[in-house]
């Protein structure tokens, strides 16, 4: 009997290392990872909004503030937006695409990337190895349930994301930020699996939450009537609209003030106390000196790492006749020297930083 040549039984094995690859390209999602455009590559700035799901002002903002960032600590952050994780968990996609692009210096490993996929509803900051250590996992997730999710749940994901990014970068400069007591629990993805954990409450500095418990106590505390000494009544937010003016209405229409009206059930007499939303994407009129000034930015000319470009804004009060058009500059794009020296390969123009997983991931 003849035995078999060596050369028809590599075939087998040939065939079943090309299936291998195959089904490992299919399962690891690597043909979406791939098409997801290198902000740097395409025109030098930091941001990729497959999804179209932010504002071009907001873009813009994110741009300018991470440019300055990589500016002043030769750190690199990429801000991804996509539709569809493809059946990846959020913190396999992070983590191949961190190392697809090679974010961050090579030698510092001081990369940072937000990634956002709208139809998975999840959010994922993925951290260099270089940034662990002003960016351990724990503040990362803090910083994502304070100044993300809460906008994310309410609808307004530029907020979320641009007040996410501003705390990062707060962080990675080495200031301070003001972080609340993580919830008692979230929902972590590993591996496609869902599963519960509750965060160590001994964990959370005293101090920090007895200065929020305050916070929350000093604005509804009870109070006395300075007229005839009672104790005052908070009116709910029907009754007080009554006491409020047109514009203090408005404010709180469309989330850029709260105010609270005590009144005094003896007397009558009442007082309204103004708190300020933190994140609102409205500011101060210059000419009715309510919080009701909308702005809005278009791209004229994109910025580049050649040339500066030009913007058009427009502002206008929601509640009075204010509005103004003008033209503002966009600076330049600095692309640092270590630029495009990726060791990944000359696809990427990021510095070539490495991450080994550390960072957080919430829902909404």
């Amino acid at each position: 009997m003849l035995k078999p040549t060596g050369a028809p039984s590599q075939l087998p094995r040939t065939a079943i290392a090309a299936v291998a690859l195959l089904l490992s390209t299919v399962i690891l999602g690597a043909e979406p990872l791939t098409s997801i455009p290198n902000p740097r590559v395409r025109d030098g700035t930091w941001v990729t909004d497959m999804a179209g799901a932010l504002a071009p002002d907001t873009v813009a903002r994110l741009n300018a503030t991470i440019t300055d960032l990589e500016r002043a600590t030769g750190a690199e952050m990429a801000v991804v937006v996509i539709k569809s994780l493809d059946g990846l968990s959020v913190e396999e996609a992070a983590n191949k695409l961190f190392a697809l692009w090679g974010i961050g210096k090579k030698g510092k490993d001081n990369g940072l990337l937000l990634l956002w996929s709208t139809g998975d509803r999840r959010v994922r900051v993925e951290v260099g190895y270089g940034l662990e250590s002003v960016l351990p996992d724990g503040k990362v997730g803090a910083v994502l349930d304070a100044y993300v999710i809460p906008q994310f749940r309410s609808g307004q994901f530029d907020a979320g994301i641009l007040a996410g990014v501003d705390t990062l970068v707060r962080a990675v400069r080495n200031e301070a930020i003001e972080l609340p007591p993580p919830a008692t629990e979230s929902y972590e993805t590993q591996a496609g699996i869902r599963t519960l954990w509750i965060p160590l409450v001994t964990a959370v500095p005293a101090g920090l939450a007895s200065i929020i418990g305050f916070r929350r106590w000093r604005r509804h505390r009870r109070r006395r009537c300075p007229q005839c000494h009672s104790m005052m009544a908070r009116l709910g937010e029907t009754e007080d609209d009554a006491l409020l003016e047109e514009g203090q209405r408005l404010e709180e229409r469309i989330a850029s003030v709260d105010y609270d009206v005590w009144k005094c059930p003896t007397c009558a007499h009442h007082f309204t106390l103004r708190y300020p939303k933190w994140f609102s994407k409205y500011d101060q009129c210059p000419q009715c000196h309510n919080r009701t000034k909308s702005s809005t930015q278009t791209t004229i000319v994109a910025a580049t790492t050649s040339s500066s470009g030009s913007a058009s804004v427009e502002e206008r009060c929601e509640f009075c006749s204010f509005h103004r058009e003008y033209t503002k500059v966009l600076p330049q794009i600095t692309q640092s020297s270590s630029s495009g020296s990726s060791s990944h390969g000359s696809s990427s123009s990021f510095g070539g930083g490495r991450s080994g997983g550390g960072g957080a991931s919430r829902g909404y």
